[in-house]
């Protein structure tokens, strides 16, 4: 499936990083994802779409054999193991109601050949009073266009090289590319009428539709409890280190930062480089588990003036960093550090442990 103007948040070998489907959603849930995570394993392929946070919908499709919802998350979960890769992918919110209601996806059989062929299958849609999407996927680019009771109300246009265009600008290069020598492919799926009709509601939390939640106040109860966590294992680790003036805790899977603590304004010098470690963390860590089937636990980058020290907890598959000036020793930076993050886990141990329960 192609969505124009994805952006790839993260990806994984499963030869090279372990990841169970658990540690997918947690992660996915956790920072509010609008987009999908994608599976390509030995002998199935599997979406999961995300709605600002909450999983709306799933696929598992293996040989001819396909599962939705539910029953493809169980799937999922045998299957995903040693081999293969996953990535996710962040959408514009723009086109999260693709996400939400997107079913019943199949291959047209017909061809494109000018836009003259595209403004006819489009008249045969608005005919039908058609509420769904309907892919296109040419030599120079794909196109997704959102359709209601038959009439195209947005298009979206990505290049080959990744560029992404909306509305006219993307239709008018729809044309001219349908034009073009070479196979289109075409992919229709209908909406569901009921979310579509819900799309303009508030939603101050989406709830996965394809999780059991027997306790509707659980989420926001576990969802506060690893705020506090997070929170208050900042807190005591720089009150017992004057050095530290910035720390922070970033999900691993897609880098962003889940809690910050700083010290007056001088965390601002390390803005930039606040930024760029994650990734950095990710990388090292994956070049240590593919060159020398390592795992990575702390590393840490010193320069005249400042100490970089960063932990992983792989219990919950975050890393802990701290910013510091060199006033204090290496050592007791790093064994603070390592007991924060052995409290830390132990402390998030029985949440994780509910959430998956739920």
């Amino acid at each position: 499936m192609k969505f124009p103007g994805s952006k790839l948040l993260h990806h994984w070998d499963l030869s090279v990083q372990k990841l169970s489907l658990d540690d997918l959603l947690r992660s996915c849930q956790q920072v509010g994802l609008t987009g999908f995570a994608e599976a390509k394993l030995p002998q199935a392929v599997a979406m999961i779409f995300y709605y600002l946070g909450g999983e709306v919908n799933a696929l598992y499709r293996e040989g001819p054999v396909a599962y939705t919802g539910q029953a493809a998350l169980q799937r999922m979960r045998e299957k995903v193991a040693e081999e293969g890769s996953v990535s996710v992918y962040e959408l514009p919110l723009d086109m999260a109601h693709l996400l939400r209601g997107i079913t019943n996806r199949q291959l047209l059989k017909e061809t494109l050949r000018s836009r003259t062929d595209l403004n006819a299958l489009l008249g045969r849609l608005e005919k039908a009073q058609h509420t769904g999407t309907l892919e296109l996927q040419t030599g120079t680019g794909a196109a997704m266009l959102l359709v209601v009771g038959g009439r195209v109300s947005n298009v979206y246009w990505e290049t080959a090289a990744g560029l992404t265009y909306e509305k006219g600008e993307a239709r008018q290069l729809l044309e001219e590319a349908v034009e073009k020598p070479g196979e289109t492919q075409l992919f229709l799926s209908d909406f569901s009428r009921d979310v579509w009709k819900s799309r303009h509601e508030v939603q101050d939390l989406v709830r996965s539709r394809l999780e059991r939640r027997p306790e509707p106040a659980a989420p926001e109860q576990l969802a506060a409890e690893e705020e506090t966590a997070r929170r208050e294992t900042l807190e005591a680790l720089c009150a017992s280190l004057p050095s530290v003036f910035q720390a922070f805790i970033f999900d691993l899977m897609t880098g962003v930062a889940l809690a910050r603590w700083g010290r007056g304004t001088s965390s601002l010098r390390v803005g930039l480089l606040t930024e760029k470690l994650p990734a950095l963390t990710v990388t090292l860590r994956d070049l240590l588990a593919a060159e020398g089937q390592d795992n990575m636990e702390v590393f840490e980058v010193t320069t005249d003036r400042l100490a970089v020290m960063v932990s992983i907890v792989p219990e919950t598959q975050e890393g802990i960093v701290l910013f510091a000036d060199r006033a204090q020793p290496s050592a007791l930076l790093g064994g603070a550090l390592a007991r924060a993050v052995r409290s830390y886990a132990a402390r998030m141990a029985p949440v994780r442990a509910a959430e998956q329960a739920i």
